[in-house]
């Protein structure tokens, strides 16, 4: 399988940060935007998941497309408007080493060296 190494990451990612959400939903009240962004990074995680467990390169490289405009729109966003409490992709990943922010580029990256000289 060619993108099997982003299926186990993401399949990864999209168990953690659905139930990030999953416990937001059941232990905040109020403002449930937080728990909101957390729920779509997660329903993302999950199409590139499906994506890279399919080989579908060009679902791929819009699941990760859309994954960093999330993180820098949320983020960018908390810049202006903190949120109550931290999303997925708060403050560029920084709950998770960045690693939302580092892994979509590096997920671009690897599909365009896979796909050769332009």
């Amino acid at each position: 399988m060619r993108y099997q190494h982003w299926s186990m990451l993401y399949g990864f990612w999209a168990l953690a940060v659905c139930s990030r959400a999953l416990w937001q939903y059941a232990s905040r009240s109020g403002d449930l935007l937080p728990s909101h962004i957390s729920l779509l990074a997660g329903i993302i995680y999950v199409i590139i998941t499906w994506a890279a467990l399919r080989n579908q390169s060009m679902l791929l490289r819009g699941g990760l497309i859309c994954e960093i405009i999330g993180v820098v729109a949320v983020s960018g966003y908390e810049m202006v408007a903190p949120l109550p409490y931290a999303t997925a992709w708060s403050h560029f990943g920084a709950g998770y080493l960045y690693i939302p922010l580092i892994l979509p580029i590096a997920g671009l990256w690897s599909l365009r060296s896979a796909s050769g000289p332009t």
